[in-house]
């Protein structure tokens, strides 16, 4: 299913859920403690709101542009449209930290945001909030690498080589048959809430763009298409208009 489809699917499966339990309420309301009683209707209450207000983004989906971007999605890597969750299963062994890499004395005093998204068949780490809100304006509008910063990145990415501000365009990056040898990175120049995600071969996650922080992998990615182009630094080169697939 495309991501309207399931939009759609989820609100009716939210309501019907609601709608039973607000019969089931109002069917034991006489064997009901009081106080239980009214905690469960305004749970109801509350859901019932919530939908009102997933509603109005269902309709967003549904306007000729987005339809439109949907397909874009399917054109550039089906993956990007249609993909498969994980299960909580596949995330247990997933771990969030402070890491102060073995000791180095930069990081013991302000240790790094380290998140792993994904530990096989391949690694994905994002590090978050590596630079401040300064250093990523300083870098887009300059389009330069700063010397602490490429120090730091040398720190988290073996071998590193090639990093430049690149724009990725609105088209998205198919990077399945790139050629690209060693660890991929992105260091994010801004965030995006939907689109110019980092796809990683099997579709079973996706990382969205967030303003400074660092997705290392030893896997290749591609980049879901996005409504307006995403800046990034990154080690490998990203045709100026990504051809669709």
């Amino acid at each position: 299913m495309v991501p309207l489809t399931q939009a759609l699917q989820g609100h009716v499966d939210k309501f019907k859920k609601l709608r039973d339990d607000l019969k089931f309420l109002q069917d034991s309301k006489e064997r009901q403690n009081p106080l239980a009683f009214f905690r469960e209707t305004m749970r109801i209450m509350e859901g019932l709101q919530s939908l009102g207000k997933e509603w109005k983004d269902i309709e967003r989906l549904q306007n000729k542009r987005d339809r439109e971007f949907e397909t874009l999605l399917e054109e550039m890597n089906p993956l990007c449209g249609q993909r498969t969750p994980r299960t909580p299963l596949d995330e247990i062994e997933l771990r969030c930290r402070y890491s102060d890499l073995g000791g180095k004395p930069y990081y013991i005093i302000g240790p790094l945001k380290q998140e792993q998204l994904n530990l096989s068949p391949f690694t994905v780490t994002i590090y978050r909030d590596l630079l401040t809100e300064s250093e990523v304006r300083r870098t887009n509008e300059s389009r330069l690498i700063e010397p602490s910063i490429r120090r730091r990145l040398e720190t988290l990415v073996p071998k590193l080589d090639s990093i430049a501000v690149r724009e990725i365009s609105e088209k998205g990056y198919n990077g399945a048959n790139a050629q690209h040898r060693g660890h991929s990175m992105m260091l994010y120049l801004e965030s995006r809430i939907s689109g110019g995600m980092a796809l990683f071969p099997g579709g079973t996650f996706v990382v969205a763009p967030t303003s400074g922080s660092l997705l290392v992998s030893k896997e290749h990615p591609s980049i879901c298409p996005s409504s307006i182009s995403v800046n990034v630094v990154t080690n490998f080169n990203v045709p100026l208009k990504a051809k669709t697939h």
